[in-house]
């Protein structure tokens, strides 16, 4: 790792361990967007580590790259997710054929940091996907789109949205794809507001509405549907290319590990000061000493210790493999479920141990444990299911075709 990158790392690590753990715990009471944070990553250019040096970017390796993400996670898990969606979506701009609005968005990424954020979701509010998304419509030389959709994680620091919407194109026919990069304060997008979480409560994941809103045809990429299958082909053809971009859903394991490695740190300290089961130097149960003395607690954080130092050889093995071409795209998406499974297993674990270890006296909102636990277990409801993973692998290990769903390019 060159020293510029390792520079990097001990920059962010001591804000998150500073600055952002200190501010963490009244942006999650106060469901308030962490828009400090996000300002000093600014600062040091972290929105722009993704982008080569051709776009003005940072360039760094994905193993910097994940280990900023980890980094940050252990400060506060709501800036990490935040950050890690505009990297997301910055990583998606990339790779979409070149056009000027793309070419100009990445541009300023890169030279200025500028921040995206990408919702495709469906609404917080609603249950049927199929009544939500973006639809355009031709309107001369305009797009004019309409539309909610939801999980707009870094919307109240984004500059840009990435929105995919549909254009009509007749009963029977598939409809085109429409790729837009409008401002995000452009005429008639709207921030909902909506976004009230059990965890990472200070992302800004609110909904955003489309009401006629109008996108230059020459700011969009409008192609038919069967034009992308082909778009994505040809990018799964370059495995190397394909494969640097799961960045974005390794950068979601990396926020659980960071989240764990927390929690794991809190509970060792924690039980070292813990003494005693009730008031007073004595109780009917005799003398009782620190809780780290006590074998069950010991044996739990052993348990803990174990899932997340094979959390960290699994993610990080399987970043530092990207850069080198899987025998096929099954191969691949076999080892990215892997790595999922593992990391999504290891969060349950450290999760439910630092409770049962800790106790009640530990989950109480004067503790950090209390929103990091929240987060943790915000981590377990995202796209991916354990058991959905763990049927995959069955499949695979059987000779049948699998791809990984939720935020990956596989």
């Amino acid at each position: 790792m060159e020293q510029s990158e390792s520079d990097l790392i001990a920059a962010v690590r001591e804000l998150a361990r500073g600055k952002f753990a200190a501010r963490a715990r009244e942006h999650d009471l106060e469901g308030t967007f962490v828009a400090e944070n996000i300002g000093e990553l600014r600062a040091l250019r972290i929105p722009a580590m993704g982008l080569g040096a051709d776009l003005g970017g940072l360039g760094v390796t994905p193993e910097t790259h994940i280990r900023v993400v980890e980094e940050v996670a252990y400060g506060d898990g709501s800036t990490a997710v935040a950050l890690n969606m505009h990297l997301f979506a910055a990583e998606a701009l990339l790779g979409l054929p070149p056009f000027p609005r793309r070419d100009a968005v990445l541009q300023d990424v890169g030279k200025n940091a500028a921040l995206l954020c990408g919702p495709v979701s469906i609404p917080s509010g609603e249950l049927d996907n199929r009544a939500s998304g973006l639809r355009a419509i031709e309107d001369g030389d305009v797009l004019k789109v309409n539309g909610r959709v939801g999980f707009a994680s870094m919307s109240e620091g984004a500059k840009y949205v990435m929105a995919v919407g549909t254009v009509a194109r007749g009963e029977g026919a598939e409809p085109d794809i429409a790729m837009m990069m409008p401002a995000i304060d452009s005429p008639g997008i709207r921030i909902l507001g909506n976004w009230d979480a059990m965890g990472f409560r200070a992302t800004a994941s609110h909904d955003l509405a489309f009401e006629d809103v109008s996108v230059p045809k020459g700011e969009a990429l409008v192609a038919p549907m069967a034009m992308i299958r082909v778009i994505i082909e040809a990018a799964a053809a370059n495995p190397v290319l394909a494969q640097q971009r799961a960045r974005g859903a390794l950068g979601i394991c990396a926020i659980w590990l960071g989240l764990a490695q927390a929690a794991f740190d809190f509970t060792v300290d924690y039980v070292g000061k813990r003494h005693g089961l009730a008031a007073g130097d004595t109780t009917l149960f005799g003398q009782v000493g620190y809780r780290g003395a006590e074998p069950w607690a010991q044996v739990g954080i052993g348990e803990m210790d174990h899932w997340l130092e094979t959390g960290r050889i699994v993610l990080y093995d399987m970043v530092r493999r990207l850069g080198t071409p899987f025998a096929s795209t099954q191969e691949f998406n076999r080892a990215m479920v892997r790595v999922v499974y593992h990391l999504r297993r290891m969060s349950e674990e450290v999760s439910a141990g630092a409770m049962r270890v800790c106790g009640a006296h530990a989950y109480v909102r004067s503790r950090p444990l209390e929103r990091i636990f929240r987060d943790m277990v915000g981590c377990n409801v995202m796209a991916w299911k354990t058991d959905q993973l763990r049927q995959t692998l069955g499949m695979a290990a059987l000779g049948m075709p699998i791809a990984i769903g939720g935020p990956s390019p596989t």
